[in-house]
């Protein structure tokens, strides 16, 4: 069902109000959740199968002899083995076993007259909802997935207001009534944020658009043909408050520079078209068992070329096309094999940008609110959106919910219900629990950009050791859907104390966000009497201070605490039974710590903290110094890792010397970072020098790069040249970013030159996040403040999905997320989490998905119930906004991480509070 945990008050009461909104009903299958409209002759109906039934984490009396990860009988049922001593079952959840008629829900004439209106049409996209874990057949896992199923009914003319009943025989509930309200019911095309806004932001925008799943058009529905000229805010009463003309913002056939893709529009298939069986490759040339139908010029997809495990796609322009065959050019997608397997086939595309379909704007930023309370937007002859708030600390409740989501992934301490989620102490040594040193640097992890060694091969001879790490080897985040805590996070720190000295600058409180003091989670003496230090701070040092216990004796700082290999499905992070191993020094991690520990150094000074400020400049400065001696001479400094590497064949496919270049490459960058951060905490010259040489040998900002301009553009002294050309470029790059926004259908804070996939293009990430502030900070371009809100919203509901991407938030947010905990534990997710969200098609086509029966969204065969967990339309005819699957297997969508999406989101809102 959808979500609706919804954390501010005044949403849910309205929310409660909607007219359409039905409540379960456990007979009905399946079970009628909404009816509401599409467009003036559109009825949209939500239909969802029957969610898993979740099972439970319990403690066996004695521990059971089979291997962690078999599934053993537990009364009637089945429960998986977990935890180190195998003294755990997580129980089964139970699947459905009944599921929609979709060829039923299709057919038209089952469905009898709305008044006076015939139902001319059906259109369906069917897409996951809810997943489990389950035993397979064959003693294997299983996933599997509920669908939650969009139906359009297209009408023969536009339906009046007034109460209708709606008939349809084994799809519908009997005696199923609705009222049509265009003051009330929901559109479910209008798309608004679910969060809200303060009376005097800049960006108030909505949007309106609909994709018609294999309607005509490619789907695309223009709103023009139905005369909608206006739309109006209408407050919790129905009143109208505001006015405005709606806007044509893009087309289906627009294109969008700058998306993150191959090309400005995508090869998507035509959803209305029927695949054609493929009999033979022959070259660039395709045979068909029968009549295609296709000619030259026309765009096609190929599917399943390898076999049943081939979720990719490959896509061409027809050429020499005959009966039952055709050539192929310009092509886009995986090589075509020598021969294709049975299954294959061919499907008519076409190309368009993102949104598949025309994309008005619903822009009401003119307005100033005279009252907070609940609103919503209203097209006049179509319906309402999901209500918004208007409140003078909405940004700081959305800060709150990204800071308690933070909170919520903390490693080495038990969870309180502070953030909406509780789970015992995880990680932390001793009562058998113990961490092991690796010769493994994390640089040379999997887990590092440019690594080149598996991650779990450090939990493994010759890499790891029998040496303990510290037993204060705890702290730090969770990374997300794995248990390691990883150097990449101190990002999360930069950007709090970035953002903590705008706070400062603004006077604006914090003192309600849901962090602890340090002196009441960490023990060290020196945190007692710094319950004053404003709680961003108390959030930095959470994490720093993970790192400053792990400094080794010479100043050496590990990457991180990693488990040998990802988290066994069932098996919650207090109960790890992998081995659990800390990673060798390097210097990289060493430079990414010094740079963040002098930022933190500085802020403590700042704030009058002397003695903690001293400890973390003195632990900043042997981070230093460590690095520059291994940075200057790496064959000496990781001479025991480089000894491992040889003995493990490390180096078999890329010597070490070649290995060496390219770590050396991307140390040089850090250390520049390192550098700048240091001089503007302590004012060495001699550092100043390293960035300026840098500088002048060519420079810009990304990432880390930005942070070394910033800090160097911000410390006393400094070259006045370097520095004017430094707050020049910073402006330019943020006014390049800013105005990219227009050439896309949904703007938001996507750079141009930044792909698609991963977080990148959906929620803000760290390098865009500090741009856009600092930019602020020198010149107080309101289009700056605009371009973040409107990046907020986008992810808050203001999408072509009408979808929260942050969870607990608003009347309808995304499920299926991948947080490991949650899901072994039989209970909900945290709030506060935004997800990767929106991914292409192409980067996401694993046959391990998107396979057989036994996948977990089965595209071939019909055994357990495979039909039944098909995402409708095919995957590749879905237009990219209409492509998220809330399955916590699609990884590239349901997952996140600290750095990359929950702190860029909290620190976005935070800035916002304080301007």
């Amino acid at each position: 069902m959808f979500r609706t945990l919804v954390t501010l008050p005044c949403l849910a009461a309205l929310a409660g109000a909607l007219i359409a909104l039905l409540p379960p009903d456990a007979k009905a299958e399946p079970a009628l959740r909404e009816i509401a409209m599409a467009a003036p002759d559109i009825v949209a109906l939500t239909l969802e199968g029957p969610p898993f039934e979740r099972g439970r984490l319990i403690r066996l009396d004695a521990p059971r002899s089979e291997p962690v990860g078999t599934w053993v009988r537990h009364g009637e049922g089945w429960g998986l083995v977990v935890g180190p001593e195998r003294d755990h079952l997580r129980l089964a959840d139970t699947p459905p076993s009944s599921f929609l008629d979709r060829a039923l829900a299709d057919d038209a004439a089952n469905y009898g007259l709305v008044g006076q209106r015939r139902v001319t049409a059906v259109y369906r996209k069917s897409m996951p909802y809810d997943s489990g874990l389950y035993r397979g057949p064959g003693g294997e896992e299983r996933s599997g997935a509920s669908f939650r199923h969009q139906l359009y009914l297209k009408l023969d003319g536009p339906l009046r207001e007034g109460e209708y009943a709606l008939a349809a025989p084994g799809v519908l509930p009997a005696d199923t009534r609705f009222a049509f309200d265009d003051g009330r019911t929901r559109a479910v095309a209008i798309h608004a944020t679910q969060l809200g806004h303060r009376a005097n932001d800049l960006a108030k925008v909505g949007f309106l658009s609909l994709w018609l799943p294999g309607g005509p058009d490619q789907g695309a529905v223009d709103f023009r043909r139905y005369a909608l000229k206006t739309f109006r805010v209408v407050d919790d009463a129905g009143a109208s408050v505001f006015e405005a003309p709606i806007r044509l913002r893009a087309g289906p056939a627009d294109p969008e520079p700058g998306n993150g893709l191959a090309h400005d529009l995508v090869d998507t298939l035509d959803a209305d078209a029927d695949p054609v069986p493929i009999r033979a490759l022959e070259g660039v040339r395709i045979v068909t068992t029968e009549p295609h139908g296709l000619k030259a010029g026309t765009r096609v997809g190929l599917q399943r070329l390898n076999g049943d495990q081939d979720a990719a796609a490959t896509f061409g322009t027809v050429t020499e096309a005959d009966r039952t065959s055709f050539a192929l050019t310009e092509l886009d997608g995986p090589a075509l094999p020598g021969h294709a397997q049975p299954g294959a086939s061919v499907t008519p595309a076409h190309q368009t940008n993102r949104a598949g379909t025309f994309v008005f704007e619903l822009d009401y930023s003119a307005w100033k609110p005279k009252a907070p309370g609940a609103y919503r937007l209203q097209v006049p002859g179509l319906g309402v959106s999901d209500p918004f708030t208007i409140a003078d600390d909405i940004w700081l409740r959305s800060a709150a919910l990204s800071l308690g989501a933070l909170y919520d992934h903390r490693s080495g301490i038990a969870l309180d219900d502070r953030a909406g989620f509780t789970r015992p102490a995880a990680f932390r040594p001793g009562n058998g629990f113990r961490v092991w040193r690796s010769r493994l640097p994390l640089a040379w992890s999997s887990e590092f950009a440019g690594g080149f060694v598996p991650f779990a091969e450090g939990a493994k001879e010759p890499w790891i050791t029998r040496s303990l790490a510290p037993a204060d080897a705890w702290g730090g985040y969770m990374d997300a859907g794995d248990w390691d805590r990883r150097i990449q996070h101190v990002e999360v720190s930069s950007l709090l104390l970035e953002v903590e000295e705008a706070i400062a600058r603004s006077g604006v409180s914090t003192r309600s966000l849901p962090i602890p003091l340090s002196s009441a989670v960490l023990s060290d003496p020196i945190y007692r009497g710094t319950d004053a230090l404003p709680p961003l701070v108390h959030e930095a040092i959470w994490l720093l201070d993970f790192y400053r216990r792990l400094q080794g004796a010479d100043g050496s700082i590990p990457g991180g605490i990693e488990s040998a290999g990802h988290p066994q499905k069932g098996e919650p992070s207090f109960l790890e039974h992998r081995t659990v191993f800390a990673y060798a020094p390097d210097h990289l991690s060493s430079y990414l710590y010094a740079a963040t520990a002098a930022k933190l150094a500085r802020t403590l000074r700042e704030a009058g903290s002397a003695e903690l400020a001293d400890m973390f400049e003195a632990s900043a400065l042997a981070a230093w110094l460590f690095a520059e001696a291994a940075y200057a001479d790496p064959d000496t400094a990781l001479a025991s890792s480089i000894q491992a590497g040889e003995a493990a064949g490390a180096f078999d496919a890329a010597s070490w010397s070649e290995r060496r270049r390219a770590m050396q490459a991307q140390a040089g960058e850090l250390r520049v970072a390192a550098a700048a951060a240091l001089y503007r905490l302590d004012g060495s010259r001699a550092r100043a020098r390293i960035f300026e040489e840098a500088w002048d040998g060519g420079w810009d900002l990304y990432a880390h790069k930005g942070d070394a301009a910033w800090d160097y553009l911000q410390a006393k002294g400094g070259d006045a040249r370097i520095k004017n050309e430094i707050g020049k470029m910073i402006v330019a790059e943020a006014d390049s970013l800013v105005a990219a926004q227009d050439r896309l259908s949904y703007p938001a804070m996507k750079h141009p030159f930044a792909p698609a996939g991963w977080g990148q293009g959906g929620s803000p990430d760290y390098g865009a996040t500090m741009l856009l502030m600092r930019a602020h900070t020198l010149n107080g371009d309101p289009r700056i403040l605009k371009t973040m809100e409107r990046a907020h919203h986008a992810m808050l509901g203001a999408n072509q999905l009408g979808l929260s991407l942050m969870t607990g938030v608003g009347v309808r947010s995304v499920g299926g997320v991948l947080h490991e905990d949650s899901l072994a534990m039989g209970v909900g997710v945290p709030p506060g989490i935004t997800v990767y969200g929106w991914a292409p098609q192409s980067a996401s086509a694993f046959g391990w998905i998107f396979g057989p029966p036994w996948s977990a969204l089965p595209e071939t065969g019909r055994d357990e119930d495979a039909e039944h967990r098909r995402i409708e339309p095919a995957r590749f005819a879905l237009p990219y906004y209409e492509y998220l699957v809330e399955h916590p297997s699609l990884v590239m969508q349901m997952e996140y991480t600290v750095q990359q999406t929950i702190a860029p989101m909290a620190t976005l809102a935070l800035y916002l509070v304080a301007n």
